[in-house]
């Protein structure tokens, strides 16, 4: 038989009479850049190139491992709950009220 654990909270998901909910995460760099600031009469491909041919395969893995993540996570039904209320883990915001003087 095959044992489930909640990857918050550490407790023990029996399947038999709880849910158990799946989180994947697939965290990748973006770097978007604005049509005008890209020139036409550069060849792109070949400074790519000469960039990747400058590089060594430790930088080259470097990157890869900051701009990437790749997770799977078993969660409980409250945790899940909880996830949902707060998926990005925010600190939640005090509300001030003001009187209106």
């Amino acid at each position: 038989m095959i044992h489930y654990t909640c990857d918050r909270c550490k407790r023990q998901i029996n399947t038999a009479d709880q849910t158990r909910y799946i989180v994947q995460i697939d965290i990748q760099s973006a770097a978007d850049h604005p049509a005008a600031e890209i020139e036409d009469d550069v060849d792109q491909l070949t400074e790519l190139h000469q960039l990747l041919e400058s590089m060594t395969d430790t930088e080259i893995e470097d990157d890869d491992v900051e701009s990437s993540h790749h997770g799977r996570y078993d969660l409980c039904p409250e945790c899940h709950r909880q996830f949902l209320k707060n998926p990005l883990g925010r600190d939640a915001v005090l509300a001030l009220g003001f009187s209106n003087n």
